[in-house]
């Protein structure tokens, strides 16, 4: 099973994950390369935005906090139109939730039934499969296409099997985490607008901000086209640098929003520091611009290295490599450790494979040198 989460600090050891949260506390827009540390090592493993909110966003939260004795109601109210606005959709077709997690849990008990099934790729992001275990749903995990791409002919035929037999809910991650690729969206398309009997797509869209590749098309446009039988979920804590602000949400038709509402904590309860930072960074398109430039090009530093070495990798997508080591992972992620360098973590199937996060380009160049001194040592 793929690990989540809330498995993590086993894996990378509490304390050094705990001493770590001052590294993207204070971090400014392009940060001072500093060496990393046992008591903040770089964190190659989160897939966090390196380069910390932007500086108006900072600006924003401490002005919010000279309200957070009030209630936020008016400002969810008015968040809601300007993401609405952000996404081309009305604010009735858009949910706020607290991260992209609650969204996910939220969509699979609205949309579950006492005779439900989840379908979803082998190896994909683990909270949709979680989520469903914990409601008693099986999940019926199809194989993988070559290069660990998603065969969506095959995910097909399992679901329109299921589909004469159960309620069937369809957990597509695109781009895909961890194998850090996309899926064909003329496929994805086709499918859902075929709409087919017993069945609902779940897209999870965190990385989306990041593709470059020009034939991937945000399932948002089947959403403004009036389809229902889909919900497009998103996320503040990628490319908006706002993974410990908690803040994520869902886009879909109307009923499916009022349904999935049912089973979320309270959307007009949000925080009003986390609101101020998402609205700005909304508007702050030199922040979004540099973020994804700093990305490109710290992947473009990695890729190059990753040549050199002959180690093969998956054509990201996202902010994360997928890298083939060729041997367990375990070795390699401890060895690094000891140079205060965290990885990604196992993801069954692929127990050869590592994500890497991509950290700025000075971090980049910092973990290529590591690489190739491993090279030199023989353990990669």
């Amino acid at each position: 099973m793929t690990l989540n989460r809330r498995q993590l600090f086993r894996l990378v050891g509490a304390g050094a994950a705990l001493s770590s949260l001052g590294t993207t506390a204070a971090v400014a827009a392009q940060p001072k390369f500093v060496k990393p540390t046992a008591e903040k090592p770089m964190l190659l493993c989160f897939n966090e935005n390196p380069l910390g909110m932007s500086e108006k966003a900072k600006e924003a939260v401490a002005k919010a906090a000279m309200y957070g004795s009030r209630y936020p109601f008016a400002q969810v109210i008015a968040f809601k139109k300007d993401l609405a606005k952000f996404m081309n959709v009305r604010p009735d077709e858009v949910l706020l939730t607290h991260g992209s997690a609650e969204a996910i849990r939220a969509t699979i008990e609205a949309e579950a039934t006492k005779n439900t099934v989840l379908v979803q790729p082998e190896l994909t992001y683990g909270d949709g499969a979680d989520v469903a275990k914990r409601n008693n749903i099986p999940v019926k995990n199809v194989k993988m296409g070559p290069n660990w791409s998603i065969d969506l002919a095959a995910l097909r035929k399992v679901a329109t099997a299921e589909a004469k037999k159960h309620r069937v809910l369809v957990y597509l991650v695109n781009p895909n985490n961890p194998t850090s690729t996309i899926a064909d969206s003329n496929e994805i398309f086709n499918w859902i607008k075929s709409q087919p009997k017993n069945t609902f797509f779940i897209l999870d869209e965190a990385y989306a901000e990041f593709v470059n590749d020009p034939s991937f098309k945000s399932c948002n446009e089947l959403v403004r086209q009036g389809f229902d039988n889909l919900v497009v979920l998103k996320t503040f804590s990628k490319i908006f640098a706002m993974a410990g602000m908690r803040l994520g949400y869902a886009v879909g038709a109307v009923n499916v929003i009022n349904k999935i509402r049912d089973h979320v904590a309270y959307e007009v309860m949000m925080n009003q520091t986390t609101l101020a930072a998402a609205l700005s960074e909304l508007n702050d398109k030199e922040f979004l611009k540099e973020s994804k430039e700093s990305n490109d090009e710290a992947r473009e530093i990695l890729y190059k290295a990753l040549k050199e070495l002959n180690i093969p990798y998956l054509p990201s997508q996202t902010n994360f490599v997928f890298i083939d080591l060729k041997a367990p992972l375990k070795p390699f992620a401890d060895r690094m450790k000891t140079e205060h360098i965290l990885v990604g973590r196992p993801f069954p199937p692929a127990v050869q494979w590592c994500r890497i996060s991509l950290g700025t380009p000075a971090e980049m160049r910092y973990f290529v040198e590591k690489l190739k001194e491993f090279r030199q040592k023989g353990w990669v």
